[in-house]
């Protein structure tokens, strides 16, 4: 489900369209999966095909930032980097919206 892309370092997750209460478990465990292969030393997580994000998938990125640390997301639409902005995610961690 989830592609990446590796490159000097830095590890790269291209999420779903979707992250709900239905998906949520694969894409958590998938991710974790990526990052336990080989080291990184920072993780993009690009948002460009995510048009809507739950509080189950919320939590996924929680979980990533709390073990990794160097986390940042990429490519954020409007629509969804407002429930990132509403639930204080924008203060947590980069988030950058998509190129106009």
């Amino acid at each position: 489900m989830l592609e990446e892309k590796r490159d000097n370092g830095t590890l790269t997750i291209i999420l779903p369209e979707r992250i709900d209460a239905s998906n949520a478990g694969e894409v958590g465990a998938e991710a974790e999966e990526i990052c336990g292969t080989e080291p990184f030393d920072r993780l993009v997580l690009d948002a460009g095909r995510l048009r809507y994000i739950s509080s189950a998938g919320l939590r996924i990125i929680i979980k990533l930032v709390k073990t990794l640390k160097n986390v940042s997301v990429v490519n954020v639409i409007s629509e969804v980097y407002e429930i990132f902005k509403v639930s204080g995610f924008t203060k947590l961690l980069e988030i950058e919206r998509e190129p106009s």
